[in-house]
């Protein structure tokens, strides 16, 4: 059965994603973040098309990509020059930069995915070894590695995979040691440092120590079971964690040093106090319980309540807590009970942390190290996971072996799974009920479908574990619990649209055209994701961000930017905030290199717009086929902000839709005030769907009070229909979804390029990335690297964050380098011919290198010797 199982366990991850492996469906986050993309075909289901947390788009996979670039070429990923001013790439960790080899797999956009296959096979392999090292039939090893395999950590936290994929392969580690010592053998200890290296180096350190204290819990149960073997395996555990965090430190000193500048965001206070709401405790039996995950808020529904989707980390699942219960209420009997009930605490503490029970977190917070700074609600979740499905896998080995349950812990399995349901959901009841009426007939019949399901899946696996074993109950219990898992890791896919349709036309324009400078953009193409395509962006998504970068933001370029997500859009005004802001400190972002402005299609960010009426609710669509006209009389009730206009319009904006892309031809408008007219059209061809239409006027239309304003719009020359969004006047009539535009803020700044993803306009005082006063010719080749020649000693300004580990040669003899201004750096420039050549090095890396070096040549010289899977092999029962 061996080489079958490790198939199956294999073949389950890949089969879950099956859809978008064959490119059925399109689960590319670049897709929905990059905001390049024009989708195909409707999702069949609302929800997570395989991935929630967005971080695995506008972090993971562009950054990512880049350090995947950076080792293809030769490069070590220290530094990202296309992020905001540059800032480091490696030390911010969630890149996973130093996670070879599976970084390399990032260059293609889609290599995320692979890569989460990758870690599903990693994590149900090394379970299943780790419950065969435990004693555990095969069948009972391979349901807990299926369980974590399909675990839904997978989903709810995506970014975390390189993590949490080791965390068994750490358990095995550890239980090997402890084996080992049992023995009087040498080794066992040789999975603990690849274990643990690679769960830091998987770019969640928070994931890791919330591991680790799984790890903790486990050592101590073993230490406690030795005897007179305990220094034998504290020695063991001493040295393979050594060894371990030594080879990490390539990583973790860069990342110490860069934590020691950086503003840190929810991670100071926030954290501490986070925790779900009761209405999420469903969850974690039925995952389903309020549709696919996570679930659109119905109307009635309080807005509150959908912001817990972000923070919940994964969930059990009832089929896989019906074997665990069965595992603990016999655990008195068990030749594992002390770590089934070590495992049983841990899960209950997790949860209760989860929750916010009274106290526990308190508690927790004082005698847990940092706990209060890390995000223990989501991420303690997949060591719970794993420590409840270790117990899954327990009671279905007990069963197999031992029979069912005397009647007494028959009775006891019964009323604890009870209590266990009515304490998930007797809180949760009111949102249940309000959620499933206020839900559309779909959703609620796909409510009630797939939750009874679920029940009735763990109602026919409890009444299994109760009756005497066969082979072919023990084969349709696991089939039951693994296919309910298989279902529910497969669902996601069928959330994702079939196809997406990547406008790349800007890119290749700013290729050609950005040259050392950066651009700024207020939606599109960003963040993070330029610098995927090595372009410079002013837009940022970090966490943790430097505080030098983090002032300069709020200082000098949008006081009321969140420092963490630096992008057009995100300010408590929406973007409306983020023009303000760019067309405020202009001068700034031009002074920061920023020589392209990127925004929405047919929208400028220069000109004064206004909405009319400005907040009027919406009332359908007018459909025009070809020559079919549309005339509207705009009330004065709801035309004020036209009339009190001081300049004549010269443009306005009707949003329409093109039925993604099928509209043609041209849309005219001609707008009058009294008597006068102002007439103007625009191609339908290229126009984006569900967006404005800006239609330029000749001649710009002045505007007096007490004049009657009439819009008619027509659809010339073209196939197909296009739609007029309306929205409902005062009065009950309705009119267009408009917006007018009366002046512009500089006549230099051009647009220069336009799609159905963007607007490019240039700005005409962009500062170079290098400059040198008094003046100097300057010669760049690349952003790294420039020749001078200067008539006298000149300061040479670099548009680039200064930060410690920046270093300098001159001619190749090392210079100082200074910060000038705010963040950017200066050194100064003989007179003559100079070659500049600028590098980045966090500083103490050659040390950390060279003890991680030493540790990687004790480890394997030790492996060599006493071999590297030592375990102790397990008598298998027949």
């Amino acid at each position: 059965m061996k080489p079958l199982a490790l198939c199956g366990l294999i073949a389950l991850p890949i089969g879950a994603s099956i859809l978008a492996l064959l490119g059925v469906v399109a689960v590319n986050p670049a897709g929905a973040w990059s905001f390049l993309a024009t989708y195909h075909g409707q999702p069949w289901l609302f929800g997570s098309p395989g991935y929630v947390d967005a971080s695995i788009g506008i972090l993971n996979q562009p950054l990512g990509r880049l350090s995947a670039l950076d080792w293809l070429h030769g490069i070590v990923p220290w530094w990202n020059p296309y992020s905001g001013i540059g800032m480091p790439l490696a030390a911010e960790m969630q890149t996973m930069s130093f996670f070879l080899p599976f970084i390399l797999i990032f260059k293609w956009w889609q290599g995320w995915l692979v890569v989460k296959i990758l870690m599903q096979c990693i994590a149900g392999l090394s379970s299943y070894y780790l419950m065969r090292a435990l004693g555990c039939r095969k069948r009972a090893a391979w349901l807990t590695g299926a369980l974590f395999a399909l675990n839904s950590s997978f989903l709810m936290a995506t970014q975390a995979m390189g993590s949490m994929a080791f965390l068994p392969l750490l358990l095995l580690g550890l239980e090997r040691a402890a084996q080992a010592a049992r023995a009087g053998q040498t080794g066992g200890w040789n999975l603990i440092p690849f274990a643990l290296a690679y769960s830091l180096y998987g770019g969640y350190p928070e994931v890791a120590y919330l591991d680790g204290l799984l790890a903790a819990v486990w050592a101590l149960v073993r230490l406690a079971g030795l005897g007179p073997h305990r220094h034998r395996f504290a020695a063991k555990l001493a040295i393979g964690t050594a060894i371990g965090l030594m080879l990490t430190l390539p990583q973790i000193i860069p990342f110490l040093h860069y934590v020691g500048h950086t503003f840190l965001g929810f991670h100071k206070r926030f954290y501490a106090i986070l925790h779900l709401r009761p209405e999420m405790a469903p969850v974690f039996l039925f995952p389903f319980i309020y549709g696919p995950i996570p679930s659109g808020r119905p109307l009635g529904i309080p807005a509150p309540f959908i912001y817990d989707w972000p923070d919940l980390g994964g969930w059990l699942g009832l089929t896989a807590v019906v074997p665990a219960l069965a595992a603990i209420v016999r655990a008195r009997t068990d030749r594992n009970r002390t770590l089934i009930v070590a495992l049983t605490l841990f899960s209950l503490i997790g949860l209760a942390r989860c929750f916010g029970l009274p106290y526990v977190t308190a508690i927790l917070n004082a005698i847990i190290p940092d706990l209060a700074r890390i995000d223990a609600v989501r991420f303690i979740i997949p060591a719970v996971e794993l420590a409840v499905f270790i117990l899954a896998g327990f009671g279905f080995d007990r069963w197999i072996n031992d029979g069912p349950p005397r009647s007494p812990t028959a009775t006891a399995l019964v009323a604890l799974l009870i209590a266990a349901g009515l304490t998930a959901v007797l809180p949760a009841a009111h949102a249940i009920l309000a959620w499933y009426h206020a839900s559309s007939p779909a959703l609620r019949h796909l409510i009630l479908f797939g939750n009874l399901l679920e029940l009735s899946a763990g109602a026919a696996i409890l009444i299994a574990l109760l009756r005497r074993p066969t082979r072919l109950a023990a084969s349709l219990v696991l089939g039951l619990i693994v296919l309910d898992s298989f279902i529910i890791a497969s669902v996601p896919q069928l959330c994702a649209p079939r196809a997406y349709q990547f406008h790349r036309g800007g890119i290749a324009y700013l290729r050609a055209h950005l040259g050392l400078n950066r651009f700024y953009s207020l939606r599109p193409f960003g963040p993070d994701y330029p610098a995927g395509d090595e372009l410079a962006a002013l837009n940022d998504n970090q966490l943790p961000v430097s505080r030098g970068w983090s002032h300069y933001i709020t200082s000098r370029l949008n006081a009321e930017s969140d420092a963490i997500m630096f992008v057009g859009w995100w300010t408590p005004q929406g973007m409306a905030g983020g023009v303000a802001a760019l067309r405020r400190n202009l001068a700034n972002y031009e002074a920061s290199g920023v020589k392209y402005i990127i925004a929405d299609p047919g929208t400028d960010p220069f000109r004064v717009e206004r909405p009319v009426p400005d907040h009027a609710p919406p009332a359908g669509a007018a459909v025009l086929g070809s020559g079919q006209s549309l005339e509207t009389t705009l009330p004065a009730a709801e035309t004020s902000i036209i009339r009190g206009t001081a300049n004549p319009i010269d443009r306005i904006a009707i949003l329409i839709g093109t039925y993604n892309g099928h509209a043609h031809g041209s849309l005219a408008a001609r707008l009058c005030a009294g008597s006068i007219c102002a007439t103007g059209s625009a191609p339908l061809d290229h126009a984006t769907d569900d967006a404005p239409l800006p239609i330029n006027l000749t001649p710009p239309l002045p505007i007096a009070a007490g004049q009657t304003i009439t819009l008619r719009l027509t659809h010339r020359q073209g196939v197909g229909a296009v739609a007029i969004w309306l929205r409902r006047n005062a009065d009950g009539t309705t009119m267009p979804r408009l917006t007018i535009s009366t002046d512009r803020q500089s006549q230099q700044i051009r647009r220069v390029y336009q799609d159905r993803v963007m607007t490019i306009y240039r700005l005409p005082q962009h500062r170079a990335l290098f400059t040198a006063s008094p003046a100097c010719r300057l010669t760049p080749y690349g952003l790294n690297k420039l020749d001078a020649d200067c008539p006298a000693p000149a300061k040479l300004t670099r548009l680039e964050a200064w930060f410690p580990g920046w270093h300098v040669t001159i001619d190749g003899h090392p210079a100082a380098i200074r910060r000038t201004g705010a963040v950017f750096q200066s050194i100064t420039l003989p007179a003559g011919h100079s070659r500049v050549r600028f590098f980045y090095r966090p500083r103490g890396t050659r040390l950390a290198v060279s003890l991680a070096l030493a540790a990687l040549v004790v480890w394997v010289g030790l492996m060599g010797r006493e071999g590297f899977f030592f375990v102790k092999k397990t008598q298998e029962t027949s």
